[in-house]
């Protein structure tokens, strides 16, 4: 990643990105769309300029041009953005064609494995390796930039698109142009579709990865030819989506993951986490809940100190309201206090490593995201490919959930953090198959005690963990709850224990039972197979729990789980819940920079199942951090006191920050 060393690197980024219709240019008026977002607080907009629809009078016979062009101009749009303050990021999307372009030039686009191209309400999907991507989109790019002042670029859709609007899958692309250079590169066909257990499917995702991080260097390059202070989105900014779709409800979460691993550790990335405003694709112009959209709002404050919202149309076209007054409580409180996040990078422990996956949601770290969160143990989140030794020099504890394909470089680089002090906890398959997507024999992670692999159970549906008397003590809370048995879900990995004499197995495996008629329903055979392997390994130690026990908690959300990983990772792992005596309910974060802390909290109270409403203040939170001598704020309507090394906030609403300084 580049340095920001530009405009954006410090500047307090409050994002409302701006989905132009064709006919929003009808009869725009810049000076009234400036100044909407002006009284907004924003800093900065995102608004559609070239690619599927050019918002300009475009001179190249390879855009289309939009037919509404009666407005005032682009230029004056982003003139007068510039004379309130505001940056303006231009919205490119060169993942279309118009049937039109297509006639002309079919090999620009993406075909399925029967060689069929994706045609999406007259617009037909590309493929990044086309001529169209590789050579006439830079044409494209040095009209609107070399005649448009924008500030930054951001390029919708980019990559390999296998899905349409409505989700349909039409797996990887077979255009002559990918064929080629597969062959060419990796020997052999490219698999119909995108699966794991392909042995060219390995390759694939490399020649993707290739292909995409080629294409993004290539634009980053030119656009720095035209002007070095554009920010590029992947480079000098980073944006994600917060959004839902009718099939795909709203996760509590989601906002505070994108926030949290897309601005790192030290919270230097910029991250643009856009909090969508509409339903789903079916609806994009009614809001969703406004307690949501304000809830992402503060999480995105904690996480990442920026806001982002995105709707369609204008902030003064806009019809459903309701979003856009939610958001704006959290736009307000960082304009007002931009000083508080200047400096400030993560105080967390804890890292929690997230793998790729082709799904939009992995559901063994979201997990770990909500047993981390609603046992108030600051965390951050990272990819693994980004991980570093030097980023693990600085935690206390590193989870792996079912962190499956490693190459032996990162299990050694694990094992290091172990050996020097640190404790992994890891889960399911990690260590289980090489970073060619390949099975071990082994496990490679030595730190977790366990070595050749026996068996991989799955279609489990009645097995059980048996709470022994002898694991109790390990296990506090769910020895005072009174807890017998842990459920694990579905599948548990089997393998052999390295070395007993340094590993503590908890848990024992009664394995499938009868589970009707009731009168059968009882254990008729036990097992030693162990739930949890705790290994002391150099000076740390190795926690594995060889079964998806985040997955199980995020699908069911029993209190058996929630106790369980309670107990490994505040017993057994020595973390910290910064409020033990308050609710699950409550999310905090906290950062530091010379001299002073942030502790941000953010109340989840008023979600229930997929719906949102304005959250139950919370009343006494007792925060346990030692704050003797130091002065401590609120500054978000709270009031705040010192007792016994603890800070005692008498009530939060939706958002509160509290900063303590030496």
């Amino acid at each position: 990643m580049a340095e920001n060393k530009g405009w954006w690197g410090g500047y307090p980024w409050r994002m409302v990105q701006t989905n132009l219709r064709e006919i929003d240019m009808e009869d725009i008026d810049a000076a009234r769309f400036a100044r909407s977002l002006k009284d907004y607080h924003a800093t900065v907009v995102t608004l559609n300029a070239a690619g599927i629809i050019a918002s300009y009078d475009t001179k190249l016979a390879f855009q289309e041009k939009s037919h509404f062009l009666h407005g005032d101009s682009l230029k004056k749009i982003i003139e007068e953005c510039h004379k309130a303050g505001i940056r303006v990021i231009a919205r490119c999307d060169f993942s279309k064609i118009s049937e039109r372009l297509f006639e002309k030039h079919p090999d620009w686009a993406y075909r399925t494995a029967d060689g069929n191209a994706v045609n999406y309400n007259g617009f037909v999907q590309t493929c990044v390796n086309s001529e169209y991507q590789q050579k006439y989109i830079f044409e494209i790019l040095g009209e609107l930039f070399k005649e448009h002042d924008f500030d930054g670029i951001f390029c919708n859709m980019s990559g390999f698109m296998v899905v349409d609007y409505d989700y349909h899958y039409y797996g990887p692309c077979h255009c002559e142009n990918c064929k080629k250079l597969f062959k060419e590169q990796f020997g052999g066909e490219i698999p119909d579709k995108d699966d794991m257990r392909n042995p060219m499917y390995g390759r694939y995702i490399a020649f993707k990865n290739q292909s995409v991080k080629k294409q993004k260097l290539k634009l980053y390059n030119f656009l720095k030819g035209i002007n070095e202070n554009i920010a590029v989105n992947g480079f000098d900014y980073q944006r994600v989506e917060s959004n839902q779709d009718m099939d795909r409800p709203a996760w509590v979460y989601q906002t505070s993951t994108n926030a949290r691993k897309t601005s790192g550790i030290d919270k230097r990335m910029v991250a643009d986490s856009a909090s969508v405003d509409f339903m789903g694709f079916q609806y994009r112009n009614s809001s969703v809940s406004p307690a949501l959209l304000e809830m992402r709002q503060w999480q995105n404050l904690a996480n990442s100190k920026s806001t982002s919202l995105y709707i369609m149309g204008t902030l003064d076209n806009h019809k459903d309201r309701t979003g856009i007054r939610a958001s704006q409580k959290a736009f307000d409180f960082f304009a007002k206090n931009e000083e508080l996040y200047k400096g400030m990078q993560s105080d967390a422990d804890v890292l929690l490593i997230d793998k790729p996956l082709l799904a939009r949601e992995d559901k063994e770290v979201c997990g770990w995201i909500r047993i981390l969160t609603e046992n108030h143990i600051p965390f951050d989140e990272m990819k693994l490919a980004a991980v570093r030794p030097e980023i693990l020099a600085s935690k206390k504890i590193v989870v792996l959930a079912d962190t499956r394909f490693l190459s032996d470089e990162q299990a050694q680089m694990f094992d290091a953090f172990v050996e020097n002090g640190g404790t992994l906890i890891a889960t399911g398959e990690s260590g289980c198959n090489g970073a060619n997507y390949r099975p071990r024999q082994e496990n490679a992670l030595k730190s977790l005690g366990v070595g050749k692999i026996l068996e991989k159970r799955s279609g489990l549906k009645s097995s059980i963990f048996e709470i022994r008397e002898k694991d109790e003590e390990a296990l506090p809370l769910c020895a005072e709850k009174g807890l017998g048995y842990v459920v694990p879900g579905s599948s548990l990995v089997v393998s052999e224990i390295t070395d007993p004499e340094k590993s503590e197995t908890l848990l024992a495996l009664i394995p499938e039972q009868l589970y009707g008629p009731p009168e059968v329903c009882y254990p008729k055979e036990k097992s030693e197979i162990p739930g949890l392997i705790k290994t002391s390994f150099g000076k740390g130690i190795g926690i594995y729990i060889p079964w998806m026990a985040g997955t199980f908690y995020f699908e069911q959300g029993y209190y058996n789980t929630f106790a369980f990983l309670r107990d490994v990772l505040i017993h057994l792992g020595n973390a910290k819940d910064l409020a033990p005596e308050s609710t699950p309910m409550c999310e905090i974060t906290v950062l530091k920079r010379e001299g002073a802390k942030l502790i941000q909290l953010v109340n989840t109270s008023g979600c229930f199942a997929n719906s949102f409403f304005e959250p139950l203040p919370i009343g006494g939170i007792a925060l346990d951090v030692d704050a003797s001598g130091k002065k401590v704020t609120a500054y978000n309507g709270g009031t705040v006191t010192v007792e016994k090394n603890k800070i005692v906030l008498d009530c939060l609403k939706a958002y509160e920050a509290v900063l303590i300084e030496d």
